[in-house]
């Protein structure tokens, strides 16, 4: 990650990078989970609250109302296209002035310390080779008290339903853990915020399913991608490509398409006398 934009631009994409397309469909199936993790958040009006790989803006603009009439969100990530989409979203939804987005490394957030009423990031750990250091700066930058809420995948509990299981847990793993930074990234939560120091932690598992709609299982999952590279690493040959296809394909023929997998979504507290949670 770069806070320099056109050095973004160039920079290839990291392990596992989605488009704003895909993005809103994996909202759409987890609209739950993110209203949940605003509830978490105890937003209160006139509030400042930062979102950490904030995408297209789909969080930041569903918040904009949790602070009104003087609140501030705040938006980062680190594609710059990804906050042009965001802050153009915000004007044409008349929030431009509650709403702002800027480019950002979760590593090493470009923000005063203790400016934060609450934090919060959705699905961006499963990114980043070094996630302890991403919580550390949004600690960094709330306010003694402000909660912190983080929603993410734990890749290695996907399941496909399929009857070559043997061919369906190779993929799986091989997605956790050769097409992502993180695959894993949601079962860490807990102890990260236990080894970070947050108090009053609260810990939720959230399934997520995808029943009959063996396309949209095939989108959100990544499949032709996880296939095409499975074989190109050698972990796959054709031949078992083409019946591990052919399974699906009857599958979603008899309307049986059946995925599940898990978020975890995390809360906790910055200690109220941070200094004297550091020294303990």
């Amino acid at each position: 990650m770069h806070k320099e934009e056109n050095s973004m631009r160039d920079a290839p994409r990291t392990p596992g990078y989605v488009d704003t397309s895909y993005l809103q469909a994996a909202a759409d199936l987890v609209q739950p989970i993110k209203k949940r993790s605003y509830e978490l958040l105890r937003i209160a009006p006139n509030q400042r609250i930062l979102d950490v790989g904030c995408g297209p803006g789909i969080d930041t603009l569903a918040m904009a109302e949790l602070v009104s009439p003087q609140g501030q969100i705040l938006g980062l990530d680190a594609d710059p296209e990804m906050v042009e989409i965001a802050q153009t979203r915000a004007e044409r939804a008349g929030l431009a002035e509650r709403v702002e987005h800027r480019q950002g490394d979760a590593a090493n957030l470009p923000l005063e310390s203790r400016i934060f009423d609450a934090c919060r990031s959705e699905r961006l750990f499963i990114h980043l080779d070094n996630p302890s250091q991403a919580l550390a700066e949004m600690q960094r930058v709330a306010r003694p008290g402000a909660w912190i809420v983080l929603v993410d995948s734990d890749w290695g509990s996907l399941s496909i339903d399929s009857p070559h299981v043997e061919i369906e847990r190779r993929l799986a793993r091989f997605r956790a853990e050769r097409l992502l930074s993180n695959g894993y990234s949601g079962r860490q939560l807990f102890r990260l915020f236990k080894e970070s120091g947050l108090t009053h932690i609260e810990v939720e598992v959230w399934p997520v399913v995808i029943a009959g709609d063996g396309q949209l299982l095939r989108y959100l999952t990544k499949l032709d991608e996880v296939e095409r590279k499975s074989l190109e690493a050698r972990v796959m040959i054709d031949a078992e490509i083409a019946i591990w296809r052919q399974g699906l394909e009857y599958a979603e023929r008899q309307g049986n398409a059946f995925c599940s997998m898990n978020l975890v979504l995390a809360a906790g507290r910055v200690p109220q006398d941070l200094e004297s949670a550091q020294a303990g």
